[in-house]
């Protein structure tokens, strides 16, 4: 990593001294990051995104890539880049298509840009408390260690990882070997660029998952701490209570072992049903709870409700038209 930006000890970042970013903008880049080598060609750039494109660049967040000799497939729709080879007859670069044969590649979209990942933790980080160490690279271009943040309602700092394409099995596999090698002290956020809805539905021990497009603020890249101490599922219980519950209804914690919960009416169940049973009467009405969930009519049962998944039936019993929660 860059040490022109990051100094060798603790930095603070603050939010002003950073040019603003719109959210169009910062969708962008986070679609950029997430392609396989967080290219965008300056012909995509220039004909779909130009003023977008031109606040990344302004802002230093795309910068001027030396691969000149690649480019995503004209014709085989694969967003992996394409090493080219030169063409003698020709006189231009361009590639062996199986469904076409010679593709030429105009000179105009062998020019590319890249995600510049130094300044993108920039503006990730700018909101947070506490002193960062320089980020760390554990899996060279897609997992970074950036240090311990501090956030509102915990006394502790909590270790900050950063993420991209983890949607992709081969990444997802070498982000679990690092945090094998690496465990987390009880609780490591993993923030990322991948969408929510495509974040692994797999639970990795001690780790949270948040996609920075879920906790950032209006321009839609800077962490907000509020938004994000929100999210935290506190991994384990920090009280003597059997079920615990993430202040958003998205993680619950029966006896030691955490079940995540991402759609908005899954969540909205969970919240009534934690409710009830932290009220001492767990009890409900599954079709009142589905109503207020604002389920369909036709989804009558918690086992539509959650479909396809199973697991809720280990701390969650429906019979006889009611539901409750259990340890």
């Amino acid at each position: 990593m860059a040490r022109n930006i990051y100094a060798a000890g603790a930095y603070c970042v603050r939010s002003e001294v950073l040019p603003a970013l719109d959210a169009l903008a910062a969708d962008l880049l986070q679609t950029v990051a997430e392609t396989p080598a967080a290219i965008i060609t300056s012909q995509a750039l220039e004909g779909y995104y130009a003023s977008a494109g031109g606040i990344l660049k302004a802002c230093e967040l795309l910068e001027s890539s030396e691969e000149q000799q690649t480019a995503p497939s004209l014709i085989d729709h694969d967003d992996e880049p394409i090493n080219l080879i030169w063409s003698g007859e020709q006189a231009e670069y361009g590639y062996f298509s199986p469904a076409a044969g010679w593709i030429t590649v105009p000179n105009a979209q062998l020019a590319t840009f890249r995600v510049n990942f130094d300044k993108l933790f920039l503006y990730m980080l700018a909101r947070m408390d506490g002193a960062h160490a320089a980020p760390i690279a554990l899996v060279p271009g897609l997992v970074w260690e950036v240090g311990e943040v501090r956030l509102p309602g915990r006394s502790k700092r909590v270790p900050v990882w950063i993420t991209r394409r983890l949607a992709d099995p081969a990444v997802w596999a070498q982000f679990t070997e690092a945090a094998r090698i690496r465990p987390a002290p009880g609780l490591r956020i993993v923030l990322s660029s991948t969408p929510a809805d495509r974040l692994p539905a797999k639970i990795y021990n001690g780790h949270e998952f948040i996609a920075v497009r879920d906790v950032a603020v209006s321009g839609g890249l800077t962490v907000d701490p509020e938004l994000l101490a929100a999210r935290i599922a506190w991994g384990a219980p920090q009280t003597d209570e059997a079920i615990t519950m993430g202040a958003d209804g998205g993680s619950v914690t029966v006896r030691g072992k955490r079940y995540r919960f991402r759609g908005v009416k899954n969540r909205a169940i969970i919240r009534q049903l934690y409710k009830a049973w932290k009220s001492g009467n767990p009890e409900c009405m599954t079709v009142q709870l589905l109503e207020n969930a604002e389920f369909l009519v036709s989804v009558n049962t918690l086992a539509k409700a959650f479909s396809p998944r199973e697991d809720w039936r280990e701390f969650i019993k429906e019979e006889n038209g009611s539901c409750w929660m259990f340890a």
